[in-house]
């Protein structure tokens, strides 16, 4: 029999007598599943799935690709103190490999060192995390992603696209987690989160993904079983008692999820949304725990070899009240005796030297302090973790102190703030959050799971629930005994009428209605509302700006967007900048400005969305106009007749081209005898005759638009030649002599001959 110091329960100094309390088994608490414990060597390999399209859009880079696969491996690697908001901590090191690819031709990019082509992208990742003992909360995460491709799936020409780091620190750590894990649970937290990016690429700066600020998460348990999503379940086959943790930020976005499994201390299935713009599934394949026997990697965690186990005298006590902390640190090795322990109470800076006696064991008393934990949590006050170490053998026992500001015998409690609220819109379910309420629109399919909690220390007796749904209906439903701390649950479900006006409706809740439990000491948490607010898609309107050339301001307009239900809208523009290249902009005044480096009907998708997330989407179309090619032409002002003409145009170009660098337009020479051809930036041909002359050159750009320009060249007249006399004598020309005089005998007959030649227009004249 143990004894719960409940001085401050009811009034007087006497204790209540725990004649039902049971010491639980390792890493729970009165049955549910409670903060692990690790070792160093601890390994897991998890199937991962890595989208990273809407990365590559965000960055501007023209690509299309399959999500990733492949493995990464987790691996507990160290345990050391560092110091957090000035108070030594106990933390572990997780280091975190992986390869990734999109398998051959499962990519296509744009722009590579030779040219758009099919490939192969391939990312390794190389990460740490750093884990609070006492509750597994993040303090920071750094991890590297290292992007090569291969174009035309062949190795030896794979470029490095991309080399990126993130370094997240989280003030005060990020508590995902809220031991002990119950569904429905749910908490809230302020922190203020930093992410450096770093590295290298020639496709955009990595630094544009920096942030810092703070932040409000919430976080939800909403179901207990075999991980499942979409369909789709692990390879590892021994979590079917896992947890699901949904995690929204401040305005109810979902950031992710992950499946807790109790058997393998860890996640069975992590999805992360990350900012910068990936998506990352780690789905568990293997488990290897460190120091353990009977393991199957696949399905059998084992036994440790060695353990501290921590049992708290109650489960749960008032604040400042002391307690016995009983600690066993024995296992199939044996009992490991007189060995000098720390126990350690971070919270309030508490450090005890507990050393176990000749069966391994130990206890010590431990005052629960007034100290309250960073997460506002629908279970307890406060839930501190507890940590009893051997710092020889870095072997750690957890345990967590669930803090109450009055225990009473029995208390049965409506606990609203636990409830699952599921929706159904078009097939589609989403669980809801309490963080920006619960919200649905007529049509809309709502089931309610409904907790009713025994914050007592004994047992309750069985009695019933009503509930009451907005239309009216009395749905009555019997609930069990339950045990402390524990809970029982009932569902109800309501459809939304079509004609539901906007406005509140209420869910209403009695716990006991008929007084059957007359152990309850505090009736006036037998009774709960659950506000529903009903409203309405928010109305998306939109005008475009356009008929502009490239590079004119295109204002898309979609400030006269409304909710008609009331409250502010948001937009995200999904612009198309070129073909299969989505950029993406949120305002929240419904307007942007944007510009188009080529010429063509450009698709825009305008989702306005209100308080409660509902959306609106409109498909607009900007028409922007091609410009046409400039020409510039150098040719000489004037040239003698008969000279060849250099017509050079290679300082011609168009603006807003698409196509490679040097091809950019086509250059004709109409009239013209080119030696380089027709279609060449420069012309080389004969000016035959003098007088003015037109050159003409015209260039087509990719769009088939067209510049003409035309010039003249003044091709000059040229003198006369005359060739250099002959001497001929009996049909043969005659040579000179050593010093050029032709020698004659007197009375010979001959014949001086001399060509004189002129232009043809000259002559004709």
């Amino acid at each position: 029999m143990l004894m719960a110091p409940l001085s401050n329960s009811n009034g007087n100094d006497e204790a209540i007598e725990l004649t039902e309390f049971a010491v639980s088994e390792s890493n729970t608490l009165n049955g549910w599943p409670d903060v692990p414990s690790w070792r160093i060597g601890d390994r897991y390999t998890y199937e991962t799935q890595f989208d990273v399209q809407q990365l590559i859009q965000q960055a501007n880079v023209s690509a299309t690709l399959n999500t990733l696969t492949g493995d990464t491996e987790y691996e507990v690697t160290d345990i050391f103190f560092m110091t957090i908001d000035n108070v030594q901590t106990l933390v572990y090191k997780m280091e975190i490999s992986g390869s990734f690819t999109s398998g051959n031709d499962g990519a296509f990019i744009e722009d590579t060192p030779v040219g758009d082509a099919n490939g192969r992208l391939d990312i390794e990742y190389q990460g740490e995390d750093i884990i609070r003992v006492r509750d597994l909360a993040v303090v920071n995460s750094d991890f590297t992603l290292d992007v090569d491709f291969a174009p035309f799936n062949i190795g030896f020409l794979s470029a490095n696209l991309a080399t990126i780091s993130f370094d997240t620190s989280y003030s005060p750590p990020k508590e995902k987690y809220d031991f002990p894990v119950r569904v429905g649970d749910q908490w809230y937290m302020d922190f203020f989160a930093s992410t450096n990016a770093g590295g290298s690429s020639d496709y955009f700066d990595p630094t544009e993904f920096d942030t810092a600020g703070p932040e409000n998460n919430s976080w939800q348990i909403s179901a207990n079983g075999v991980p499942t999503e979409g369909g789709v379940n692990i390879a590892y086959s021994g979590c079917a008692d896992s947890y699901k943790i949904n995690e929204w930020n401040q305005t109810g976005i979902s950031q992710g999820f992950n499946w807790y499994c109790p058997d393998v201390r860890y996640n069975s299935w992590m999805r992360v949304s990350n900012a910068a713009g990936f998506t990352i599934d780690w789905l568990l394949k293997e488990y290897r725990p460190a120091g353990s026997s009977g393991v199957n990697a696949n399905s059998n965690p084992g036994t440790r070899n060695l353990e501290i186990d921590i049992t708290p005298q109650a489960v749960a006590t008032l604040p400042n009240a002391e307690q016995t902390i009983a600690i066993d640190y024995s296992g199939p090795s044996g009992v490991q005796p007189n060995t000098n322990l720390q126990l350690r109470y971070e919270m309030d800076s508490t450090l005890l030297n507990p050393t176990t006696d000749t069966n391994g064991q130990a206890t010590a008393l431990l005052n629960s302090s007034d100290v309250v934990d960073t997460t506002n949590a629908s279970d307890d006050y406060s839930s501190n973790g507890l940590i009893v170490w051997d710092p020889q053998a870095e072997i750690i026992g957890t345990a967590t102190i669930v803090i109450d500001l009055s225990l009473t015998p029995v208390d049965l409690i409506a606990q609203s703030d636990a409830i699952i609220v599921t929706r159904t819109r078009d097939g589609v379910e989403s669980i809801l959050t309490k963080s920006i309420g619960y919200n649905a629109l007529p049509g809309d399919s709502l089931s309610f799971s409904i907790p009713t909690q025994n914050r007592g220390l004994l047992t309750s007796s069985p009695t019933s629930i009503d509930v009451t749904t907005p239309n009216g209906t009395v749905i009555s439903e019997p609930l069990p005994s339950i045990p402390s701390y524990g809970e029982a649950r009932v569902d109800v479900e309501w459809t939304v009428p079509d004609d539901e006006p906007i406005g509140i409706q209420n869910l209403a809740i009695e716990v006991d209605p008929d007084e059957l439990v007359s152990e309850d000491s505090n009736r006036s948490n037998n009774l709960a509302s659950v506000e529903i607010f009903i409203g309405r898609t928010p109305t998306a309107q939109a005008t475009v700006s356009d008929e502009v050339y490239t590079f004119e301001n295109v204002t898309i307009d979609a400030s006269a967007s409304f909710d008609e239900d009331g409250g502010d809208v948001t937009c995200r523009f999904s612009v198309e900048k070129r073909p299969g290249l989505i950029e993406n902009f949120d305002t929240e005044n419904c307007i942007i400005e944007y510009n188009w480096s080529d010429g063509s009907d450009w698709n825009i998708v305008v989702i306005v969305t209100d308080d409660e997330l509902d959306t609106d989407t409109i498909d607009l179309t900007a028409t922007v106009f091609n410009q046409a090619p400039f020409v510039n032409l150098t040719v000489p002002e004037t040239i003698d007749v008969n000279q060849f003409v250099f017509a050079d145009a290679s300082n011609s170009g168009d603006i807003d081209t698409i196509s490679p660098s040097g091809q950019e337009v086509t250059i004709s020479w109409p009239g013209l005898n080119c030696n380089e051809g027709t279609t060449q930036p420069t012309c080389t041909f004969l000016a035959n005759e003098e007088g003015p002359l037109t050159v003409t050159a015209v260039a087509e750009d990719d769009d088939g638009a067209t510049t003409t320009i035309t010039t003249v060249i003044d091709v000059l007249n040229v003198a006369p030649t005359i060739s250099q006399p002959e001497l001929w004598k009996a049909g043969q020309n005659q040579s000179v002599d050593d010093l050029g005089y032709w020698n004659l005998n007197e009375d010979e007959t001959v014949i001086l001959r001399a060509v004189a030649d002129d232009t043809p227009l000259d002559k004709d004249s």
